[in-house]
C-alpha cells in the first residue's frame, strides 16, 4: 500500500513551512501587482486542448495531459494560462477599455521529464496587458518584477533579453512556413543550433542561416554583436529596426535600475512570442524564475482582431527554491500559545471571550484547554519546538486575580499581567 500514500512522479507535497513559503510568494505577488492597476482573472483548470495546441507551440503540446471527457471532449490540463487569459478576453472583455491590466495565480500542469525546478504540477503567478501598444509596456513588466523581487528579498537578478521580431525576420525572408517556423523556436530554446541552421539550409536561405550561425558564436557578447552582423547585411533593413527596438527597451530597463543582458541566440520555447522577451536569472540556478514577452495578435488565431500583448509569469517553486535558505520570513505563524489549566464552563468562557477579541485586533494566538497543570511542562516543549514567542499560562488562581501569567519563550523570563492589559503587551512587544 506504499504506493497509495506517495505523490505521484512529477507532483509535490508541500508542508509548513515550505507551503506557508509559497503562500507568502504568492501573496506578496498579489499585492504589487494590484499597486500597478492589475485586476485578477480566475480561469478553468481544464480547457479545451485546441485552446493550447493551436499556438502554445510544440514542447507544450506535446507535454500537456490530454484526454477524453466524459463526453467524448477533447480537453487538456491547461498547460499554461495566456491561452486561457485570450479566451476571456475574446469572450467578455472586449468593450473594456484598453490597456487591460490582468493577473493571475494558478497551477499548470505539463508532463515533463521531473528534474530540479521542474515539476509535473506547479504554480504560476502572471500579469498579461492586453491593449498594449508601446514600449513603455514591456518595460512596465520589469517594473513590476523589480519591484516584487525586492519586495521578497532577492536581491540578485539579472534580465537575460532579446527581440525574437529577429528572428521571425529571418524566417520571413525564407518563406518558412508556421510548423518549420514553431521547429525554429523549439530548436532555439533548446539550444540545438545546427537543427535551426538546417531549416534554413533546406529551404535554400543560406544567408540566413549564416546569420543564425553568427549570432550563435557571437551570443556571449553583447547586442554589438547583432549590430556588427547586420553591417555585413545592408539589405537586412527590417532586421534593424528590430534591433533598435531592443536597444531602447535595453535602455529604458537599465534606465529604471534593473540588470539586463543581451544573448543574440536567445529565444522562448512557446511560439506565439512575436518581439521582447526576457527570462529572469538568479545566481547559482542554471534555469529562469520567471520568463516573459510580447505576443501581438494572439487574438488572431482565435478568430479575433489584432491586439497588441506583453505579458509574463514567474515560477512560484522555483522562486520558493531561489529564496530557501537564504532570507527569514515573517509567514504569521502563531506567536502566542493560551494554556488555560481549567476546565469549567465559566473560566473556558472568559478566556475564549479574550482570545477572540486578540485575534479579531490581528493578534495570532493559538487557544489550548489542559484538563490539569501535570500536562504543562508537556506543552511548553512543544511551545518551544514550535517557535512561539510567547505562552499565556491562566490557572484558577489566575482567574480569580483576573491575571494571567506570560512566559516569554525566547529570553526565558516570566510574568504576571492585569488581563485587560494583555493586548497592550502583545502589541508593544
Amino acid at each position: 500500500m506504499k504506493e497509495l500514500i506517495e505523490p505521484l512522479r512529477g507532483f509535490r507535497d508541500y508542508i509548513p513551512p515550505d507551503s506557508d513559503i509559497i503562500t507568502w510568494i504568492c501573496d506578496s505577488f498579489k499585492i504589487i501587482v494590484k499597486r500597478f492597476g492589475y485586476k485578477e482573472i480566475k480561469t478553468p483548470t481544464l480547457e479545451n486542448f485546441k485552446l493550447f495546441a493551436l499556438k502554445s507551440g510544440e514542447e507544450i503540446r506535446e507535454s500537456m495531459f490530454v484526454f477524453k471527457d466524459k463526453a467524448e471532449r477533447e480537453v487538456a490540463l491547461r498547460p499554461e494560462v495566456t491561452p486561457s487569459v485570450i479566451r476571456v478576453y475574446l469572450r467578455e472583455l472586449r468593450n473594456i477599455p484598453k490597456p487591460l491590466r490582468l493577473f493571475y495565480i494558478a497551477n499548470v500542469f505539463r508532463y515533463d521529464e521531473p528534474q530540479f525546478g521542474r515539476y509535473r504540477e506547479f504554480t504560476q503567478a502572471g500579469v498579461e496587458i492586453l491593449g498594449a501598444d508601446g514600449l513603455n509596456y514591456d518595460v512596465e513588466l520589469i517594473e513590476i518584477l523589480e519591484e516584487f523581487y525586492d519586495s521578497i528579498g532577492i536581491k540578485e537578478r539579472m534580465y537575460k533579453v532579446n527581440n525574437v521580431a529577429i528572428f521571425r525576420e529571418l524566417a520571413k525572408r525564407a518563406r518558412l512556413n508556421e510548423d518549420e517556423i514553431e521547429r525554429m523556436f523549439h530548436f532555439l530554446d533548446k539550444g540545438r543550433f545546427n537543427d535551426v541552421i538546417n531549416i534554413f539550409k533546406e529551404k535554400g536561405a543560406v544567408k540566413e542561416a549564416q546569420v543564425i550561425e553568427y549570432l550563435y558564436r557571437e551570443r556571449q557578447r553583447d547586442i554589438t554583436a547583432i549590430i556588427n552582423m547586420l553591417e555585413g547585411y545592408n539589405e537586412y533593413k527590417e532586421i534593424q529596426k528590430h534591433v533598435e527596438t531592443l536597444m531602447r527597451y535595453i535602455d529604458m530597463g537599465k534606465a529604471i535600475g534593473a540588470k539586463i543582458y543581451v544573448d543574440p541566440a536567445f529565444a522562448r520555447g512557446i511560439a506565439y512570442y512575436t518581439g521582447i522577451i526576457f527570462e529572469v536569472m538568479v545566481p547559482n540556478m542554471s534555469i529562469s524564475i520567471a520568463g516573459g514577452g510580447r505576443y501581438d495578435n494572439l487574438t488572431t488565431v482565435y478568430g479575433g482582431e489584432e491586439l497588441s500583448s506583453t505579458g509574463f509569469a514567474i515560477g512560484v517553486e522555483r522562486t520558493f527554491l531561489a529564496l530557501r535558505n537564504n532570507i527569514e520570513i515573517d509567514l504569521g505563524y502563531p506567536k502566542t500559545l493560551v494554556l488555560l489549566l481549567s476546565n469549567d464552563i465559566e473560566g473556558f468562557t472568559k478566556m475564549y471571550n479574550v482570545v477572540k477579541m486578540l485575534r479579531r485586533q490581528g493578534i495570532s494566538i493559538q487557544f489550548e484547554v489542559l484538563e490539569s497543570a501535570q500536562r504543562l511542562s508537556r506543552w511548553l516543549e512543544y511551545a518551544s519546538k514550535q517557535g512561539f514567542n510567547y505562552v499565556i499560562i491562566v490557572g484558577r488562581k489566575e482567574m480569580e486575580k483576573n491575571v494571567v501569567v506570560i512566559r516569554d519563550m525566547k529570553k526565558w523570563t516570566q510574568e504576571e499581567v492585569p488581563l485587560d492589559m494583555l493586548r497592550e503587551f502583545l502589541v508593544k512587544k
